[in-house]
């Protein structure tokens, strides 16, 4: 990671490999060069070190942790990054965090006007955005690098549905890929797919994400490789700048970065069989954002309830004291180019309060429809 100077003007963590973090996992790498933060933060950082070094007579760096300047960072930050404007313009929202803020005497006398403006963000739609005091931002990070670890998240559940169906139940892992936790997770769901698929051949497949509440999309991803098919899946866009996409191949997503191999090679099923996708709104973040890697593609269609709307991709920041803000930066892009900044609506509406599986057997009695069952026999 690309150290951006965390005394004077805080740190970006990064939660994603590639692009964004979608989403421990949705925000983008700091060492990305179409980070204008990112630049502006190295750009600052190399200027103040070059007056220290060069002319000693000059003034001297301001304290990053004299309340107004660490106020002031925080705000830049936020105004730089996110994809979210507040509604009363950000000229008016640091006027009233600075006007919160004027008898602050230490970095905590400030939260409550970052939260004050945190509360403006969300208002606007941003669903990830948050802040966090140093404590609570450091056990966050204790417990990331726990569930990267050790920690066992239950796998893709993966059955037979009507001797014909396959199902994958796709779980929320908030896990970095290369983690073991996260290997575990894509090997047993690869394993258990390949097995079905070689035993019953099924003629098509339902995914569902209604359970799916986000974390890292790139285990869940790869974990359905083979019924997702090669090729463009999704993108991510900021405010300026063109659309990068994260694309599957040989049981490898690439894109922005270093490419993300499945730790089990499995083939793409072929024929392409028909996808049943089924969300809600507990289907949120990363799910939303697998969710969108099947949007238009061929032989597919998606059931249930509206997801949770949080389409975006965040990125968090740390600032000088330990503390932590997170704001969205990208919103998600589907393969043919349509940006989502609401909740996703299914093709197919299967109201919430009906029984778990009314959805299920929508679902499969579409599927039962299409050519690929219909030739299945």
């Amino acid at each position: 990671m690309v150290a951006v100077h965390p005394g004077l003007l805080g740190e970006a963590v990064t939660t994603r490999p590639l692009l964004a973090s979608k989403r421990l996992c949705r925000g983008r790498s700091p060492a990305d060069s179409r980070s204008a933060w990112a630049v502006a933060l190295t750009l600052v950082v190399i200027s103040v070190a070059g007056l220290s070094a060069g002319c000693s007579s000059r003034k001297a760096a301001p304290n990053p942790l004299a309340p107004s300047v660490y106020l002031d960072h925080a705000l830049a930050m936020m105004r730089a990054n996110a994809i979210y404007t507040p509604a009363s313009g950000w000229d008016a929202v640091a006027v009233e965090a600075r006007k919160m803020a004027s008898a602050a005497k230490t970095t905590a006398d400030t939260y409550g006007a970052i939260l004050y403006v945190v509360g403006q963000l969300t208002q606007a739609g941003d669903a990830h955005a948050q802040f966090e005091n140093p404590l609570t931002a450091k056990l966050t990070a204790q417990g990331r690098a726990a569930l990267s670890g050790t920690t066992m998240t239950p796998p893709p559940s993966v059955s037979l549905v009507d001797r014909r169906v396959g199902y994958v139940g796709v779980p929320a892992i908030s896990s970095l890929p290369a983690s073991p936790n996260s290997r575990r997770y894509v090997s047993t769901a690869l394993s258990s797919i390949s097995s079905l698929q070689a035993k019953d051949r099924p003629c098509g497949w339902i995914v569902d994400l209604r359970a799916n509440t986000g974390g890292d999309m790139y285990p869940m991803l790869l974990s359905v490789g083979p019924i997702l098919g090669e090729g463009r899946l999704i993108g991510f866009v900021a405010r300026k700048g063109s659309t990068l996409y994260v694309s599957y191949r040989d049981s490898t997503l690439s894109g922005d970065g270093e490419p993300v191999a499945a730790p089990l090679k499995v083939a793409v099923f072929s024929p392409a069989p028909s996808v049943a996708v089924l969300v809600g709104p507990a289907t949120v973040s990363s799910g939303e954002a697998v969710a969108i890697a099947f949007r238009e593609r061929p032989n597919t269609r998606s059931f249930g309830a509206p997801t949770g709307g949080a389409t975006d991709s965040p990125q968090t920041y740390r600032l000088a004291d330990g503390a932590a803000v997170r704001v969205s930066v990208e919103w998600d892009v589907d393969r043919r180019g349509t940006v989502y900044k609401h909740p996703i609506r299914p093709d197919v509406a299967v109201s919430e309060h009906l029984p778990d599986k009314a959805v299920v057997q929508a679902a499969e009695k579409w599927l039962l429809s299409t050519a690929s069952c219909s030739q299945h026999g």
